[in-house]
């Protein structure tokens, strides 16, 4: 019956028909984005221009316009938090790629046991961060640490890995390194599989040596994967929360308290959520700015 009543519609409606048609399939998934993911951030945008505070709400809550986002650019301490979250990703960044590269190349080769060294590097992908800040705050404790026996059985002395404010931030950056540099690798890895043979060939009988190969072919035909493993990991690096306070909750003396953290302070601390709304902001317009600029270099990669 209803293959003859769709067949009674004139052409142009069937088409329509068929063309609105996966809309509907994939309208539930859209609706609970909507309630789990719109709502929330639309409700932030507007306490973000409104005064919140634990000890006002009840009140009102009155409309402030720009005040929340103008008490924020003066504060310092914001400041601070975007420096600290921009040398955190730096150096986190920085320390994946090289290491991730050399896994890449290494397992790119035919070794023994390579499943069994893939199986291992995938080790710490398979663990909560949650289980990952417990654990290293453990092996980082200054008394009871096995980081710090093992120094001082080789005649060192213990160092205050979580509680040093020039040594915190180093701490932190060594977690975040050990829990994702597998992730790097194997992105990188597949990319480098998906390399054609016929360029290093050619290069190999020209006499090119493995420097000359790595740096004039290999990279730049890697160009679009390393692109997207970077975007990836700075998005994920930028807004990192959980590790950072498992291990440090932004201390010692601030030293390590990312943006993700400082709105953290605010907003579930001091309970002035438009002005921690107004950072989140903020720090979502910095991702979008970085992640634009980084998906315009994909699509030039793409199109050389």
């Amino acid at each position: 019956m209803a293959s003859i009543s769709q067949s009674s519609h004139p052409p142009f409606v069937r088409k329509f028909i068929r063309r609105i048609e996966p809309a509907f399939y994939i309208a539930p998934s859209f609706i609970v984005m909507a309630v789990i993911l719109i709502y929330p951030l639309g409700y932030s945008l507007w306490l973000s221009f409104h005064r919140w505070t634990l000890r006002t709400f009840k009140q009102g809550i009155p409309f402030i316009g720009f005040e929340n986002y103008l008490q924020l650019f003066n504060n310092p301490e914001f400041w601070s938090s975007i420096r600290i979250t921009f040398t955190f990703v730096f150096l986190a960044i920085t320390f994946e790629f090289v290491l991730g590269m050399g896994l890449a190349l290494l397992l790119n080769h035919d070794l023994k046991a390579k499943g069994l060294i893939r199986s291992f590097i995938l080790l710490p992908m398979m663990c909560t961060n949650v289980v990952i800040g417990l654990t290293w705050r453990l092996l980082f404790n200054y008394e009871f640490g096995i980081i710090n026996y093992y120094l001082n059985q080789l005649g060192f002395a213990s160092v205050e890995w979580l509680s040093s404010p020039k040594i915190a931030l180093w701490s932190v950056v060594l977690v975040d390194v050990w829990n994702t540099t597998s992730f790097v690798a194997l992105l990188l890895l597949a990319g480098l599989q998906s390399l054609p043979e016929e360029p290093f060939e050619a290069a190999h009988i020209d006499g090119a040596n493995s420097l000359q190969t790595f740096f004039y072919l290999t990279l730049p035909l890697l160009r679009q994967t390393i692109l997207v493993a970077l975007l990836w990991r700075l998005i994920d690096t930028f807004r990192i929360f959980d590790v950072v306070y498992l291990l440090t909750a932004g201390g010692p003396a601030r030293t390590t308290e990312t943006v993700s953290i400082y709105i953290y302070r605010y907003g579930f601390q001091a309970f002035n959520l438009g002005f921690a709304s107004a950072a989140s902001y903020i720090m979502i317009l910095i991702m979008l700015i970085i992640a634009g600029i980084m998906a315009r270099a994909i699509g030039r990669a793409e199109t050389a």
